[in-house]
């Protein structure tokens, strides 16, 4: 008679306002786990059973138009919970979907005490510091939300740019498609780092990378400032290809260009002409990594008139030229 797998049952939280994607990408992950898992020896098999379920009582719950099916919120039958991201489009946002998760926050609270692992990812691990878990632990989140998770969980040893984090029973990990990264995680944790490499070449996807450095651009990061900094920042996103003043900007931001230069260096240790620059750098390296234009036309694109003056600015930020930035990574001529 062959022996059973083991049943690893992980329970992903819906609750409002939560990212789909991190809801429903994890579950594909088990699914392959557990099919790849069916291949090896009798007793090192693992079967995977994740479970959509909810804090406050529902038997369905809409979210964005997806309509999720919830289970019952039997905490101690769960060897894992997982939290799907909090949907938004600026970190100002987060702050009222937080204070409306008071179910959510409690039902972590209660999970933590059955010292099991408790995994977030993204926005979500905002969550897990709102429920007051995190305190004097180490932690991650997407790394354009570092600035705001630092100012409202200063108890928190938040290391944006590491990828995934592990402190005890906390994972923690970066932006979205970090999902996979903590699937990952949970497959190797229950069913050896063998299972997880397997799993990682299915999904077409590099099973070892561990750090947000490389996807981060500093000119989109946010909450690093006074509220003048902000409305600087979109009158620059939105003038980037156009010829503007410091006059201008100010004009734009209710103040003078005196204040809005100290502003700048305060908040960010850079003038706002460094920042257009630091802009336009990230602009080029999305239109270099996926569009065929000439380097005439992305130079015009990013606000400068002369390929060679651009390049000059590209190079003291990437240490490469706009080509050997596409040759380097292999990307389109």
């Amino acid at each position: 008679m062959s022996e059973s797998p083991k049943t690893i049952r992980i329970g992903v939280l819906i609750y409002p306002g939560c990212l789909r994607s991190g809801a429903v990408l994890p579950l594909d992950v088990f699914r392959i786990a557990t099919a790849l898992s069916g291949y090896r020896p009798a007793a090192q098999r693992v079967h995977f059973e994740a479970q959509w379920f909810g804090a406050r009582g529902e038997g369905n719950v809409q979210v964005g138009g997806l309509g999720f099916t919830i289970g019952p919120a039997d905490l101690d039958a769960f060897d894992a919970l997982m939290l799907p991201g909090i949907d938004h489009t600026d970190p100002h946002e987060l702050t009222p979907q937080l204070e409306q998760l008071g179910p959510e926050a409690d039902l972590l609270r209660r999970y933590a005490q059955l010292d099991r692992p408790i995994i977030s990812s993204c926005s979500s691990t905002c969550l897990v510091a709102q429920a007051g878990l995190l305190d004097g632990r180490r932690a991650t989140t997407s790394w354009w939300l570092g600035n705001f998770f630092r100012k409202r969980y200063p108890d928190v040893a938040l290391d944006a740019e590491q990828l995934v984090v592990e402190d005890g029973q906390f994972i923690s990990s970066g932006g979205i498609t970090s999902y996979l990264d903590l699937s990952l995680w949970l497959v190797g944790r229950f069913g050896g780092d063998a299972l997880r490499q397997s799993v990682a070449k299915v999904l077409v996807m590099d099973g070892n990378r561990s750090s947000q450095a490389p996807y981060i651009a500093t000119a989109l990061m946010q909450d690093q400032g006074h509220a003048v900094i902000d409305r600087a920042r979109r009158w620059l996103n939105k003038h980037m290809d156009q010829s503007w003043t410091m006059t201008a900007l100010a004009e734009h931001c209710n103040t003078t260009p005196r204040t809005l230069l100290r502003r700048f260096r305060q908040a960010l240790g850079m003038s706002p002409i460094q920042y257009a620059q630091q802009l336009a750098v990230e602009r080029a390296k999305a239109l270099l990594e996926s569009t065929r234009l000439s380097l005439e036309d992305i130079t015009g694109r990013c606000g400068y008139e002369d390929v060679s003056t651009f390049s000059k600015v590209f190079k003291r930020s990437t240490r490469l030229t706009p080509r050997e930035y596409r040759a380097r990574f292999g990307l389109r001529q």
